[in-house]
């Protein structure tokens, strides 16, 4: 039996945005195929991946080339957020325990893709290196199944221990910012930070000295879900933010699943 898709898209929608038929469309993954026969990737990325690519930048052409080389060569610039991350070791499935990146099902009216950020309050194990690489894992399930204009980024960082910032080094957050500004190409176009403690300004402050100022323009923070809704449709929230969706253990539970319990 084919696995129901995590992701609800509108291909369609997507495709007509950018001013593609569908005929148009073929012929741009076509030729980026016959590209990447000549280069040295580990795999034949399938037509749905190429079509992300291919929409993360715009559909120009030589920009999608730079995103495909970078999605595969990053392993090797950043091994150690790669190196032992394949999600079916059982370290990996501990890395859930942390907290972790969770896009949500259903698209925003504009086709944008709400992705939730969140730090668990055990500080005990906390690893931000495999905090980064399964976010990473999540962001390869988003390339194999995902199709959107852009990302909504929400970080719920209100179980953050004043011990966690002890973890995240400027060395790794200027690699995950370098990773999520030219492997992801996500076109956030909105990041906002709900439920936190004073101290979390800290490591924003120093998330932003790493981020081009376009981005680091978009941070908001807001002191309680209901300034979040302002910005956000309630009910394409989790039911524990008071939203219409499944809870976060339940998405989390269908990710786990994928990861664990196919072939």
């Amino acid at each position: 039996m084919e696995n129901k898709p995590l992701l609800q898209i509108d291909r369609a929608k997507i495709r007509k945005h950018w001013g593609k038929t569908d005929s148009e469309v073929e012929e741009c993954i076509s030729n980026l195929k016959k590209w990447i026969k000549t280069q040295d990737f580990p795999e034949m990325p399938t037509d749905h991946m190429i079509e992300v690519f291919l929409t993360n930048c715009k559909y120009k052409m030589d920009q999608t080339k730079i995103n495909i080389q970078c999605f595969y060569s990053i392993r090797q610039t950043i091994p150690e957020v790669y190196d032992d991350s394949n999600p079916k070791l059982p370290e990996m499935k501990e890395a859930w325990k942390m907290g972790g990146y969770l896009p949500l099902p259903k698209l925003t009216p504009d086709l944008y893709r709400i992705c939730m950020l969140r730090i668990n309050s055990e500080t005990k194990g906390f690893n931000a290196t495999r905090y980064f690489a399964n976010a990473m894992n999540i962001y390869e399930v988003k390339v194999c199944e995902d199709l959107v204009l852009g990302e909504i980024c929400i970080m719920d960082y209100s179980e953050l221990q004043w011990s966690h910032l002890l973890y995240f080094s400027p060395f790794l957050l200027r690699k995950m910012i370098f990773i999520m500004e030219n492997v992801a190409k996500s076109r956030v176009k909105q990041i906002h930070v709900i439920r936190t403690p004073s101290y979390v300004n800290i490591l924003i402050n120093i998330a932003k000295k790493f981020m081009k100022k376009k981005m680091a323009d978009r941070i908001q923070i807001h002191k309680s879900i209901e300034e979040l809704y302002k910005y956000v449709p309630q009910e394409l929230m989790p039911a524990d933010y008071g939203g219409k969706q499944p809870s976060i253990n339940e998405m989390i539970g269908n990710l786990i699943d994928l990861f664990f319990n196919t072939k």
